[in-house]
């Protein structure tokens, strides 16, 4: 059995600082599962990073949702807390489970399953579950989406907290079937002291497999991103899978047209399993994504919110699995996996017409045998420079970060030799 380790590192920029610093020593997190997988980044209420993953139970075998609360203080994470009603849960590399905060400190727990018994092996739900008393206790799980049938696949999502205090998700859902080519993003809110409540589609014909991106700024706009699924006539109706933007000025009620983030024309007819990464700087957003329309790799554009985007900038040619952040001093941080000694395997081509129209499958874009975790500042588009977090020793890869009050926290998972673990560092500059 394949285990996972996920390490933390805590970056801190100032002026001067060199390109390549020497890999900190790492604090083990005590876990006691088999292996843990999906880290994910996030803040809670108070302003505090909060650390999720998904860890397998040596008991039943069973994958659970678990979180921890980084004290920056004391320089370590709490108790874990566990989210009993997410045990099954799905473990795709591009659909973490995920946790998000109210403003009013009610906490919900998001994660997918699989439905083993339907004919689709695809078939699956992403379910939430609640706390109001600081993970104590949970709701039972309840359905993201209003179509509850079991014949079709749902995953990929994404959560974000809104100014007005509630969480917002976005996810991938193949309710429409065959009707439609790929699959379908929707998107929900919660209501004040309750879960989530109706549904929208914004948008069919997307890929199925790609993690989705939600972010709501300081201004209140809520900002989408997402691979979907074109057919340029340029290209004489052949398919083509680039990243897609929307925004809503009205707190979700609706969303603007979908717009185009770069026109890159990758004729690929299966699923990257590689997901759009938004940050956004003063009234500009920022894009980061991989493609391998022209030369692969990963790209940057930018837009004035409501403008279009300007051509794309080439960051890396060897990168993966992007995820962004906005520093200070008009500044961006982009993390990704930079493999060693293989390039990347091109993209599994999946034919999904046999599946309902929506894959939860495990299968993803896999790293080299090794590669190292790299942090790039970016500013006005160009890397400013790039930090190696790790040495390249070990398979890094699917790198997450989050800001702290002394720097940047990143997570990310580590395959060795059978071990599972997970650890946090800081790294003083």
């Amino acid at each position: 059995m394949k285990k996972i380790c996920i390490i933390l590192i805590s970056a801190f920029f100032v002026s001067g600082c060199k390109e390549h610093q020497e890999t900190p020593a790492a604090t083990i997190l005590n876990t006691t599962g088999i292996s843990a997988v999906g880290p994910y980044l996030t803040k809670d209420n108070k302003g505090n990073p909060v650390l999720c993953w998904t860890e397998q139970d040596g008991k039943d075998s069973l994958y659970r949702l678990k979180y921890a609360i980084y004290n920056e203080q004391q320089d370590k994470f709490g108790i874990p807390v566990t989210v009993p009603v997410s045990a099954g849960s799905s473990t795709p590399a591009e659909s973490m489970g995920k946790i998000a905060f109210k403003a009013d400190g009610a906490i919900i727990a998001g994660f997918s399953k699989r439905f083993p018994q339907e004919k689709n092996p695809y078939a699956g739900a992403i379910y939430y579950s609640m706390s109001t008393d600081n993970g104590k206790n949970w709701s039972k799980k309840a359905f993201l989406h209003s179509d509850t049938s079991h014949t079709y696949g749902r995953s990929f999502f994404d959560l974000t907290t809104l100014k007005d205090g509630e969480i917002a998700s976005v996810w991938l859902d193949g309710r429409f079937g065959k009707s439609i080519k790929g699959s379908a993003l929707f998107f929900s809110k919660t209501e004040k002291g309750k879960g989530f409540g109706a549904d929208t589609c914004l948008d069919k014909g997307t890929c199925e497999c790609c993690r989705t991106d939600i972010l709501s700024d300081s201004g209140g706009r809520i900002h989408l991103a997402y691979r979907s699924i074109m057919f340029p006539s340029a290209l004489s109706g052949k398919q083509v899978r680039d990243m897609a933007y929307k925004v809503s000025t009205n707190n979700g009620k609706t969303f603007s047209d979908a717009k185009t983030i770069s026109k890159d024309n990758w004729e690929i007819e299966g699923c990257p399993h590689s997901g759009p990464s938004l940050a956004v700087l003063n009234n500009t957003v920022n894009a980061v994504w991989f493609t391998a329309g022209g030369n692969p790799g990963l790209y940057y554009t930018s837009s004035v919110i409501g403008g279009d985007f300007q051509n794309r900038n080439l960051i890396t040619a060897t990168g993966r699995h992007p995820q962004t952040l906005s520093l200070p001093g008009g500044k961006l941080a982009m993390v990704c996996e930079e493999p060693v000694d293989a390039p990347a395997e091109e993209p599994m081509k999946m034919d999904h017409s046999k599946h309902g129209g929506m894959s939860m499958g495990h299968m993803h874009m896999m790293p080299a045998s090794t590669a190292k975790i790299v942090l790039s500042v970016l500013k006005n588009g160009n890397v400013e420079k790039t930090i190696e977090i790790t040495d390249g020793k070990q398979a890094d890869h699917h790198a997450v970060l989050s800001p702290s009050n002394k720097g940047i926290l990143l997570a990310w998972i580590r395959e060795e030799n059978g071990r599972s673990r997970i650890y946090y560092s800081k790294l003083h500059l």
